[in-house]
C-alpha cells in the first residue's frame, strides 16, 4: 500500500471559439481553459503524485499499452468522450491500434483504480455524446449508464445527503457543506456497488458510487470536478481538497 499514490489525469481542457459580427464584418477570437486545476490542486495538496494530460492530447499522448498504465496506481477521467479514446490519427489513417477502453478495463481487473467526474461529455452525456454506454467503461463502472442524454440541469442548485458518513471518503468533511452543484449526470447503482450520497430533491439520484471490479476500486461522481457542475464557492471551500484527495486515495487503497 503506496503513502504516496501517483495517478493519471486526463480530460477538462476545451478550446472556445467566439465568432463577432458588427454588419459587414466579422472576427473570431480563441481561447483555451484548463477546468481541472481545483482537483489538481487537491492532489498536490494531498501529496498525491500525478501526470496529466488535456483533453485535445488524449487521442494521442494516454498510453497505448497496459504496462505504462500500470505505472499508476488509479485513473482519472473527466469530461472527455470516448470517441477521443478510440479515434486517432492512425486510425483515421486504416491502421490497427489497441483499444483503450479496453486496456482500462483490464488495468482495473488487475488492480488499479478508476474514477470517472461528471459532466457534459462523461458517462453518457450531453446529447449522448460521451458515449460510454456499452463500451467496456461502463463494464468497469459501480454504475449502469443511461442510454439517452444523462444530464440533470438544477439551476437552483443543490448540496447531497451524505448517507454512509462513516465512510473513509468523508473523513475529516464536516456534515455541512458550503457552496453549491448545479448539474449532474442521472446514474443507476449497479446491484454490488455502495452508494455513498445522493441528490434528496431529486428522487435520490446518486452523488457517489463506489464499487469493485476484479482486484481494482472504481468509483463514479455524478457532479462535475470543475464548474458550472460544481459551484467556485465550493470549489473554493476549504475541505473540497480534503474531499477530493480521500476520493483519489480511497480509489488507490490508501485508505
Amino acid at each position: 500500500m503506496k503513502e504516496n499514490p501517483k495517478i493519471l489525469f486526463a480530460g477538462e481542457a476545451i478550446y472556445m471559439l467566439t465568432t463577432i459580427y458588427k454588419g459587414w464584418d466579422s472576427f473570431s477570437m480563441g481561447k483555451y481553459f484548463e477546468h481541472g486545476k481545483y482537483f489538481e490542486k487537491a492532489l498536490v495538496e494531498n501529496d498525491i503524485d500525478y501526470d496529466y494530460i488535456p483533453t485535445h492530447k488524449v487521442m494521442e499522448e494516454f498510453p497505448w499499452t497496459l504496462d505504462e498504465l500500470k505505472k499508476y496506481d488509479a485513473i482519472v477521467i473527466s469530461d472527455v468522450g470516448s470517441d477521443t479514446f478510440l479515434i486517432s490519427e492512425r486510425t483515421m489513417n486504416g491502421e490497427k491500434t489497441p483499444n483503450r477502453l479496453k486496456l482500462i478495463e483490464k488495468y482495473v481487473e488487475d488492480g488499479g483504480g478508476f474514477l470517472m467526474w461528471g459532466g457534459y461529455l462523461s458517462f453518457t452525456g450531453l446529447f449522448g455524446k460521451a458515449f460510454y454506454k456499452n463500451t467496456p467503461i461502463e463494464k468497469i463502472l459501480p454504475v449502469n449508464l443511461m442510454a439517452t442524454d444523462d444530464r440533470v440541469e438544477v439551476p437552483e442548485g443543490f448540496l447531497p445527503k451524505i448517507i454512509e458518513k462513516s465512510h473513509p471518503i468523508f473523513k475529516g468533511i464536516p456534515e455541512k457543506w458550503q457552496g453549491w452543484f448545479l448539474s449532474y449526470n442521472r446514474l443507476i447503482p449497479k446491484e454490488n456497488s455502495q452508494t455513498l450520497a445522493v441528490i434528496e430533491e431529486y428522487e435520490n439520484d446518486p452523488f457517489l458510487v463506489i464499487g469493485e471490479y476484479g482486484k481494482g476500486r472504481t468509483m463514479a461522481s455524478a457532479v462535475d470536478c470543475a464548474h458550472h457542475g460544481a459551484s467556485p464557492r465550493f470549489l473554493n471551500w476549504k475541505y473540497s481538497g480534503i474531499l477530493y484527495g480521500n476520493m483519489v486515495k480511497w480509489i488507490c487503497k490508501v485508505i
